[in-house]
């Protein structure tokens, strides 16, 4: 019989999975009195159940590679604590490489870990390999890596082990308790209404796995994530394979290998996958078996009984398919839900959940009792997805897709196929005619670069195919004239009595200027950490517009909501979608702009940061003299009715110019020659403006308190910072060269002093560019920088390299002021 369901609780977590159950555990363990978790069966039996149960090591991030060491130490000891085992046992894990593109990537991997103090990290030669799996086939296999520290457990006893903490600490964990849905009053959440009755509650966190998207769909709230089918086989019993043997992933046939009391389990992510329920999960779903595909199923056995032989001479045991959710990029919905406030997700683990919940638990406690996540992790923030993406066709296209990704080779940049589009710039077609190749990004079919004769869209280590193309734009850029469409760039239109005093609230810069004046800012946190990377150009002295990078558009709305006073005279609109902008980039820019307008673009009436309304042609635009491009230039915002005429007129007019088209690779190129920050990478909420060395957008004098100042103002008291932003040139020019992209790591006189967080190369300076942050306990200071011999370890290879805070390409800026 169900427990007596309570009529309030301080917080209802849904979902008694292994994810809503962690959650528990940690709100109880940090003190949180009166935390009910509901679960609309029982325990585990949505997707938890059936999960491999693997640990991995290390992720592509600092942050969740620590939440990853924290999971092991839990799971290790959470027995003592509760006397529940999670049924954890370190075998470690083989990565295997059949091509050269896996190998280095392997490499990268472990060159990383090195640098994140992950012991025993190491690369294995095909006969180190053997030793480790004898029963392994080695054909075609070129090397591996090992990761000793990982290992597999018992999904169903590691939920018990937390449900249990949980209850210990004083929880309350109740099955056969569905929750049909919220309760919102005055865009906040206030309680659940169950199949027993309605339950008030201030805070609902949404745990409930691939149930979560439906469940507050009706509301706009946008959970994207979509079940797909997920299948393993267990052997029968293997003579000869031990107990120690490490789980193994063959990545390049989608595949992993895991003993099982003697057995093996073998699972795959399908390139391409098949999507579940794409009408709705059954009501009484539970322990969810799916009806075998008998095809899939040998294409998968033959493949497997090739790599491990001994798999032809014992039968199989079970043949599984169950259901799991994948979110459309590959990575977890997590935080507060942009929609309504003090309701909360943490769903979509794409079928890593397992080994993500014991640091996904702490991180939602902490979140919850702080008001704000203590680590980075705007990548997996839910404020970081696009309204159109919880369209039921759409994730059901993208789903057959994002699964197969867990596989993929992690090329940098790598841009998803599926669910194609939806989002495009006012002048897309033109672009397509001028000669785009598009790729999308955050739904946009964004211009990547330009190739009038067709281009060939691939992935490949060194240089891309499409290097020479963009090599032409950038130097265009440098040399003449080139047009950017920055359309997808987020737009908001701040206005009302108190829209000055918002700004300079929640701007660490100074934003009461004359009317026409840009200023560049920063959002922080109260830890001083960068949320967000925008510039407000005043229009009024009530009403200004920002820019903002695209992938932030719901979350600085968001942002701004949450942290400007209700009671105060502002608002804030997303206005992006009613205009085009484009960048008008080069030495050649003022002379073709001044032929089509009456206004005096000289350097003395339109200096650098200076924004009007101009006429242009039979039009009038915004423009705004900034560059993210490092060159002299405009940024022409026009309303959509007139970007067909505003591109015309400019195409027309740049022909006397050899005005060329360039995109979002050479902007990104040109942006990392001048070491212009970019979000998500080389600035996060973890970074302070003075380690990223932005310090000079913090108005330190201005009147008045913002957001994150008195941490602020304490890093500035103690001198030089003990991490600070560099930028790195590879002193080898040749085509051989590794091109950065991330995480590869940075070595000073000998130590590992930082790593890589955004890379590539720079066509102006013809070298291999990266920005990244050192650390020195006693101090980042210029001084200590320009003392230190430097070299770049890029899969595992060390190369000599130049290091200082300054950009590598117009280090003083005075192209941009020409």
């Amino acid at each position: 019989m169900p427990q007596k369901v309570p009529s309030s609780a301080k917080i209802v977590v849904v979902g008694g999975g292994i994810i809503g159950c962690s959650i528990a555990y940690h709100l109880a363990k940090l003190g949180f009195e009166d935390v009910v978790l509901l679960e609309r069966k029982t325990l585990t039996s949505g997707t938890t159940w059936h999960a491999a149960g693997l640990l991995a090591q290390v992720r592509p991030s600092e942050n969740q590679t620590r939440l990853l060491e924290y999971a092991a130490q839990l799971y290790k000891n959470i027995e003592a604590e509760t006397g529940q085992s999670a049924g954890f046992v370190g075998k470690g894990t083989i990565y295997l490489a059949l091509n050269e593109a896996r190998l280095h990537f392997l490499k990268q991997t472990i060159g990383y870990a090195h640098y994140l103090g992950v012991s025993g990290a190491k690369m294995l030669t095909p006969p180190e390999i053997a030793e480790r799996w004898p029963l392994l086939n080695l054909d075609g296999v070129i090397g591996g890596s090992f990761l000793p520290s990982t290992g597999q457990l018992n999904p169903v006893d590691a939920t018990q082990a937390f449900s249990k903490g949980a209850r210990m600490s004083g929880a309350s964990i109740i099955e056969h308790a569905n929750v049909q849905d919220i309760i919102i009053r005055n865009g906040a959440v206030a309680g659940v209404e169950t199949e027993h009755g309605a339950i008030e509650a201030p805070i609902v966190v949404l745990a409930g796995g691939m149930w979560t998207r439906d469940l507050v769909a009706k509301y706009g709230i946008n959970i994207p994530l979509h079940a797909a089918e997920h299948f393993y086989i267990v052997s029968d019993p293997i003579p000869g394979l031990s107990q120690a043997t490490p789980t193994l992933f063959c990545t390049d046939e989608r595949a992993y290998y895991k003993e099982d009391a003697g057995k093996l389990l073998i699972g795959t992510f399908e390139k391409h996958a098949v999507p579940w329920a794409t009408e709705g999960i059954p009501p009484n779903s539970e322990y969810e078996t799916l009806p075998n595909d008998l095809d899939r199923y040998a294409e998968f056995l033959e493949m497997a009984s090739c790599r491990v032989p001994t798999l032809d001479k014992v039968g199989i045991r079970t043949f599984f398919t169950g259901p799991e959710s994948f979110t459309p990029d590959g990575r977890e919905l997590m935080g507060e839900t942009p929609e309504v406030r003090n309701l909360y997700v943490c769903a979509g683990f794409n079928s890593h959940g397992i080994m993500a919940a014991p640091g996904s638990g702490k991180v939602m406690a902490e979140w919850i009792r702080d008001r704000s996540p203590p680590m980075a992790l705007s990548g997996y923030d839910v404020t970081r997805v696009m309204p159109f993406q919880r369209a039921r066709r759409y994730l059901f296209e993208r789903t057959k897709e994002s699964m197969g990704y867990v596989m993929d080779i992690p090329w940098p940049g790598k841009l998803m196929q599926s669910g194609r589009g939806v989002r495009r710039f006012p002048m897309h077609r033109e672009l397509i005619a001028a000669g785009a190749v598009v790729g999308e990004r955050y739904g946009w079919e964004a211009p990547l670069w330009y190739a009038p004769k067709g281009g060939q869209f691939s992935y490949k280590l060194g240089r891309q195919d499409w290097h020479a193309q963009v090599q032409e734009e950038c130097l265009a850029t440098r040399d003449s004239v080139v047009l950017y469409d920055q359309s997808n760039y987020s737009r908001f239109l701040v206005q009302g009595r108190d829209a000055c005093r918002a700004l300079n609230y929640l701007c660490a810069n100074d934003v009461d200027v004359e009317p026409g004046r840009v200023v560049y800012s920063q959002w922080l946190n109260e830890r001083g950490g960068i949320e967000a990377d925008i510039t407000a150009t005043r229009l009024a002295a009530d009403r200004y517009i920002l820019t903002s990078a695209p992938p932030s558009m719901v979350r600085d709305v968001y942002w701004f909501r949450k942290h400007v006073p209700s009671e105060w005279n502002v608002t804030i609109a997303d206005v992006t979608a009613g205009y085009a902008m484009f960048g008008i980039m080069g030495p050649k820019s003022r002379e073709m702009l001044q032929q089509l307008t009456d206004a005096d673009l000289s350097n003395e009436a339109f200096p650098f940061a200076t924004s009007r309304e101009i006429d242009l042609g039979f039009a009038i635009v915004r423009a705004t003299r900034l560059t993210y491009v490092g060159e002299l230039g405009y940024e022409l915002l026009v309303s959509a009715d007139m970007a067909a005429y505003v591109y015309e007129t400019l195409v027309q007019a740049g022909a006397a110019y050899d005005m060329r088209h360039a995109g979002s690779y050479a902007l990104g190129a040109c942006r990392l020659e001048r070491a212009y920050r970019h979000f998500g990478h080389d600035i996060t909420e973890d970074y302070s403006p003075i380690e990223a060395g932005l310090s000079f957008a913090v108005a330190w004098q201005k009147p008045g308190d913002f957001l994150g100042r008195k941490s602020l103002e304490m890093r500035r008291g103690r001198g030089a910072p003990q991490r600070r932003l560099v930028t790195v040139q590879i002193e080898d020019k040749s085509e051989d060269a590794p091109i950065l992209a991330h995480n590869e790591v940075i070595w000073r006189n000998g130590e590992r002093v930082g790593y890589i967080t955004s890379g590539g190369w720079g066509f102006r300076v013809s070298a291999s560019l990266g920005m990244g942050y050192v650390k020195n306990p006693s101090g980042v200071s210029l001084a200590w920088i320009e003392s230190g011999k430097y070299e770049i370890e890029a899969a595992l290879r060390k190369y000599p390299a130049k290091v200082q805070l300054k950009p590598f390409y117009d280090p003083n800026g005075d192209r941009i002021k020409m």
